[in-house]
């Protein structure tokens, strides 16, 4: 098989013009650049084309370069993209060099045998892979390369270098969105799913102004069937593409930075929906918020909250903010000082999804909690499963020692309610007790339910 990266190819390439001599080679890692590669990789698959074969294409990006940047300087940085090149440079069996196409982002491609494609494309991922996860020494430090690979290959995915350039770069951003350090190889159905997240978070963007986002309320039960409250549901209605829920494009929102004022918008209705409903007979409600680690460390969080209360009336102890366990894993002292500021204002400090994180009981020991939420993954198979009956029982236990209220999720069945209430359960929540309704239709509902 033809080496096309050796030097004298190179260099014959570039002395015949077809790439000015100073946009060949990048002078930090001493690879050649971004438009050699276009060049080289459109060659390759000519030459693929002319011999009946294919190529495979591989682009590397070191996950969270800025970090390394920021907290060890850019000179260990340069030295550590160097070095990483030179790791590259080493591969045994791809027939290309690395290529440095931009900041901490390289290409390789390999000419490959067509009646073999699968095998070989795993050996030579494979070999990939691991080279850039081993340690690099990096001015007398080790340092762990996080790096995530996005691979494409001609014929399958494109018959020209820009094509398999992009759908590489398609299939890294799939790495990437899946937690980074990782293989994607590109098919069709990533694409459509980049490109629709690309296509909302451009909407999103114009979405509170344009009145498309809308509050839905799922109500709680207490164990007497007396109602407790709600959970305010957010909803995204967009007029060309329906309704999208809060898992698909509220992480758009907290990469874009808009989650600070949605989630103030969320507040204000919340308050305001809580006087109408308390000026047609339903007193003392609790309702309950999901909050974004991001909200609680916006530096104005408690004052803008506080503002919101005073303007709508609406009493603390009425409002419960709703927290996942991440928050206990991943935020620092900061976090804990605005819960601890809540608590003092009377707010209600819920964890929401119980049991599907990481949450220690020292974690647990050291929130100012109210209320423990059951995630409902553990409730649906009460009854049914031998193993989530007895978490749940002791889940319920657990807490109550811990001296929270407990609520569980997902209710469905009457088996499961009866199930939860002998054990001891304080509060309900799911369909069997009722689905997510509009603010209009809170009034209807009834003060108790007879049949709980």
């Amino acid at each position: 098989m033809e080496n096309l990266d050796t030097t004298a190819q190179r260099d014959g390439m570039y002395r015949r013009g077809s790439i000015p001599a100073e946009q060949v080679y990048d002078p930090l890692t001493g690879l050649p650049g971004r438009k050699a590669a276009f060049a080289m990789l459109a060659r390759a698959i000519s030459l693929a084309r002319s011999c009946g074969r294919g190529v495979l294409a591989a682009l590397v990006d070191m996950d969270r370069f800025y970090v390394i940047n920021e907290t060890k300087g850019t000179a260990f940085g340069d030295e550590a993209l160097r070095q990483m090149a030179g790791r590259l440079c080493e591969l045994s069996h791809w027939s290309a060099s690395a290529y440095r196409l931009s900041g901490n982002t390289f290409l390789l491609f390999r000419i490959y045998k067509l009646e073999a494609a699968s095998e070989e494309a795993e050996m030579l991922i494979k070999e990939l892979q691991h080279s850039v996860a081993d340690l690099l020494p990096v001015r007398g430090q080790l340092l762990f390369p996080y790096c995530s690979i996005g691979v494409s290959s001609y014929p399958a995915d494109g018959d020209t270098a820009e094509r398999i350039m992009r759908h590489a770069d398609t299939a890294l951003q799939q790495a990437k969105a899946a937690g980074g350090n990782q293989v994607a190889i590109y098919t069709e159905e990533d694409a459509a799913q980049l490109h629709r997240t690309e296509e909302l978070r451009t909407l999103l963007r114009s979405a509170p102004a344009d009145n498309e986002l809308m509050l839905y309320y799922q109500p709680v039960y207490e164990a007497e069937g007396r109602l407790r409250g709600f959970e305010a549901l957010l909803r995204w209605q967009h007029p060309q593409l329906g309704l999208i829920l809060p898992a698909e494009f509220i992480p758009l929102a907290e990469q874009g930075g808009q989650i600070v004022e949605i989630g103030e918008w969320v507040i204000r209705e919340v308050c305001g929906m809580w006087g109408r409903v308390r000026d047609k007979g339903h007193m003392d409600l609790i309702v309950s918020v999901n909050l974004s680690p991001l909200q609680l460390a916006a530096n104005d969080f408690v004052e803008a909250l506080q503002r919101i209360l005073i303007e709508t009336s609406m009493p603390a102890e009425c409002l419960e903010i709703e927290i996942t366990e991440s928050i206990l894993i991943d935020s620092g002292k900061r976090i804990y000082n605005v819960l601890e500021q809540l608590r003092e204002m009377g707010i209600r400090i819920a964890l929401d999804d119980f049991g599907v994180g990481y949450a220690s009981l020292t974690y647990l020991r050291r929130l100012p909690l109210h209320t423990l939420k059951i995630d409902r993954s553990f409730v649906q198979h009460i009854g049914e499963q031998h193993a989530e009956t007895a978490i749940v029982r002791s889940m319920i236990a657990l807490v109550h020692e811990l001296g929270f209220q407990v609520v569980a999720e997902g209710v469905e069945s009457a088996e499961q309610l009866a199930l939860l209430k002998q054990w001891g359960c304080d509060c309900y929540q799911g369909y069997l007790l009722g689905k997510p309704m509009k603010e209009e239709a809170i009034g209807a509902l009834p003060v108790t339910l007879e049949s709980v």
